[in-house]
């Protein structure tokens, strides 16, 4: 029944909690996956949401411009705009 799987779950409520707030915070240390430089973004529409800093940022998101990008502000990450032109082609 349903008691039973929320009493078999209540237990492993803290670990559950903590893997839920580890997922909040950057890595420790703070590092571009692809460059080591400071890294302050993330993407969530990326598998693993890595982490990376502004250029790499851009250079991995040019073909792909509607994922959402995260930047992290010191407390926690905050939605933001990778500020990018789409090319619509030749205009005829």
């Amino acid at each position: 029944t349903q008691n039973d799987y929320i009493r078999e779950w209540i237990p492993q409520m803290d670990d559950f909690l903590q893997i839920l707030l580890g997922l909040e915070a950057p890595p420790v240390p703070r590092m571009c996956y692809i460059c080591q430089k400071d890294g302050v973004y993330r993407c969530p529409d990326c598998m693993h949401q890595p982490l990376l800093c502004t250029n790499c940022c851009h250079t991995t998101h040019a073909s792909h411009p509607f994922h959402r990008i995260q930047q992290w502000t010191g407390d926690f990450f905050e939605d933001c705009a990778l500020h990018m032109r789409l090319n619509r082609g030749k205009s005829f």
